[in-house]
C-alpha cells in the first residue's frame, strides 16, 4: 500500500505481487515485515500530512474503515499463518538456496531466476523470478509457476500456499447500506453572517499563518482595506503562498474564487488567478479578504522551525502591491480560525451560541457556510460498528470538516481523481476512480456515535452544491475469513 493523496485516484497494487514480495522476503531469510500498511487507518481533527487524504490508505489488507480488502487480507492472512507456525524453523537456521531447472520449451534448463530456499526439515519456498510463466523441476515434480510467484511446500512435497492462487476468496465481501432513511433535516449558519469581535494582529506586511495560529486551526484570515484603480473583468491577483495550502478571497464579503495547491510537499507555491471586478467602482475602497485554509504539514506535526502555511510573501492586486509601511489604516489584520470553531458550534453547548436558519437550502453553493442536522441509527443492518462501521458519505458536499457529536472526523473533499498514463509510484500497479471523488466516504469511529440524536455538523468552506445529498451508511461485511489475530 502507500499514502493517498487529494486529487489522485486510487492506485491498485495486485494482490499477487505483494504476496510475492512479501513470501520472498521471508524467503530470503527476513524476520519481519511491516507491510505499510495492513490498516490503512484514518486521519482524523487536522492530523493530516500535507496534501494527504483523511483516510490514510484504502488499497492494503484492511480498509481505511477496518474492512478487510479481499482477496489481499486472506491470502496475506494466510501466509502470516505459515510464518507464524513455522517460525522456530525459519529463525533458528540459515535458509538452502538451490537453483533449480526450468522447462524452456524443449527440455530442462539450468535456471537463472528459478530457486528453492529450503529450511529442514518441514519448509521449503519455491520461487521463480521470471516474467513470464514457466514449469520448474523440484524434488522429481514439474511445478507450474506464474511470473514472480513463490510456492510454499511442506517436507510431503504438500503445497501449503501459492502467491498467485487465490481464486476460491470472494472479492466482494461488503456492501454499502443507507443508515438514515430520508434528506437530513438541516439548518444552515453563514461565517459572513456576523461581524467577527475575534481579536485580531496587526502588521504592515502578511504573517506567516503557522507564526499566529500555532497549528490550533487550519484557519487563518488576512484583511485589509484596498483602492482598487481600474476595476476591470480581468483583474490580476497574485500571491505567494505555500504548497498544500486553499486561498479564498473576498471583497467586502463578496466570494470572488479561489487558489489551491493540494500536493504531498514542503514549499513555496504562487497562486495567479484573475478576478472579475468589474461590478466594482475604480478608486474606491473595499474590505479585501483572504481565507487561508492548510492542508496539512509535510512532517504531519508541528515540531519544526522551517515549515510554514498561509501568505509566504507579497500580495498584488489590480498592480498594486498591497504593502504599506506608513499607515495603520491599511495594515494587514490576521483573524486566528473562525467564529465558529471559536463559539464550538459543533458541540451540544456551542450549537446554540448562534441563530440556525431552518431554510437549510438557502445555504446551498454559499462559501464559508455550517450546516447541522440530527440524526438516529434506528435502521443498523449489524449493531457491531467496529466489523461493520458507519460511513458519512459525503456526497453533495464539497470542500471543508464535519464534526460528529462535537468530533472532528476530519477534512473532507469531493475533488476528482485524475488519473494518468504514468505509471503510479511504489509498485502500484493501476489506478480506480478516475474522474471520481478521491474519497466519497468517511469513517466514524464507533465510540463517537450514540442510538439517537447524534449531531452532525459542517463546514462548507467552497459552497455545498447539494446537502441533501449527504447520508450516513454502514458498510455491512457479507462474508469474510477474518481471523482476530490479525486484526
Amino acid at each position: 500500500g502507500w499514502f493517498q493523496q487529494w486529487g489522485q485516484p486510487i492506485s491498485i497494487r495486485k494482490t499477487s505481487d505483494v504476496a510475492y514480495s512479501v513470501a520472498e522476503w521471508f524467503a530470503g531469510g527476513g524476520a519481519y515485515h511491516a507491510y505499510y500498511m495492513w490498516h490503512g487507518g484514518n486521519n482524523y481533527g487536522r492530523i493530516a500530512a500535507s496534501g494527504v487524504t483523511t483516510l490514510y490508505a484504502d488499497d492494503v489488507c484492511l480498509h481505511a474503515d477496518g474492512t478487510p480488502n479481499e482477496p489481499k487480507y486472506t491470502q496475506l492472512s494466510r501466509l502470516q499463518h505459515i510464518i507464524a507456525d513455522r517460525a522456530e524453523v525459519l529463525l533458528s537456521q540459515d535458509s538452502i538456496r538451490t537453483t533449480i531447472p526450468y522447462w524452456n520449451g524443449k527440455a530442462w534448463a539450468n535456471g537463472t531466476s528459478q530457486f528453492v530456499y529450503s529450511y529442514p526439515p518441514s519448509t521449503h519456498f519455491v520461487i521463480s523470478q521470471a516474467t513470464s510463466p514457466l514449469f520448474v523441476l523440484f524434488r522429481n515434480q514439474n511445478i507450474s509457476m506464474n511470473d514472480h510467484s513463490v510456492r510454499i511446500y511442506d517436507d510431503n512435497m504438500t503445497l501449503l500456499w501459492y502467491s498467485a492462487d487465490y481464486s476460491d476468496i470472494a472479492s466482494n465481501t461488503t456492501e454499502l447500506v443507507p443508515v438514515v432513511v430520508g434528506p437530513l433535516d438541516w439548518q444552515t449558519w453563514s461565517e459572513s453572517s456576523v461581524k467577527s469581535n475575534l481579536s485580531v494582529i496587526s502588521s504592515p506586511n502578511p504573517i506567516g499563518q503557522l507564526n499566529i495560529t500555532n497549528d490550533e486551526t487550519i484557519y487563518l484570515w488576512y484583511r485589509r482595506n484596498v483602492t482598487l484603480k481600474q476595476a476591470s473583468a480581468d483583474t490580476i491577483l497574485r500571491v505567494q503562498t505555500r504548497i498544500a495550502n486553499a486561498l479564498l478571497f473576498f471583497l467586502n464579503g463578496q466570494y470572488l474564487g479561489e487558489f489551491d495547491d493540494h500536493n504531498h510537499q514542503a514549499g513555496s507555491a504562487e497562486a495567479f488567478i484573475v478576478l472579475d471586478l468589474s461590478h466594482f467602482n475604480s478608486n474606491q475602497q473595499y474590505l479585501f479578504e483572504i481565507l487561508s485554509i492548510s492542508f496539512g504539514l509535510f512532517s504531519g506535526v508541528y515540531a519544526n522551525t522551517f515549515e510554514q502555511k498561509g501568505i509566504d510573501g507579497n500580495v498584488w492586486l489590480d498592480g498594486q502591491l498591497l504593502l504599506d509601511n506608513t499607515t495603520e489604516t491599511n495594515f494587514w489584520n490576521h483573524q486566528k480560525g473562525l467564529i465558529g470553531e471559536y463559539l464550538q458550534i459543533y458541540t451540544e453547548q456551542g450549537s446554540s451560541k448562534v441563530d440556525w436558519d431552518t431554510q437549510w437550502t438557502k445555504g446551498i453553493n454559499q462559501p464559508i457556510t455550517w450546516f447541522q442536522a440530527r440524526f438516529d441509527l434506528d435502521h443498523l443492518i449489524r449493531e457491531d460498528k467496529n466489523a461493520n462501521p458507519i460511513l458519512l458519505d459525503a456526497l453533495g458536499l464539497n470542500r471543508g470538516h464535519a464534526f460528529i457529536n462535537g468530533n472532528d472526523l476530519g477534512l473532507y473533499w469531493l475533488i476528482q481523481g485524475i488519473c494518468e498514463n504514468n505509471q503510479p509510484c511504489c509498485c502500484q500497479h493501476a489506478q480506480t476512480n478516475c474522474l471520481k471523488p478521491t474519497q466519497r466516504y468517511y469513517h466514524i469511529p464507533p465510540d463517537w456515535l450514540r442510538p439517537k440524536n447524534n449531531l452532525i455538523t459542517i463546514f462548507d468552506d467552497l459552497g455545498a452544491p447539494s446537502p441533501g445529498s449527504v447520508g450516513l451508511v454502514q458498510r455491512v461485511v457479507k462474508s469474510s475469513k477474518i481471523n482476530d489475530f490479525f486484526l
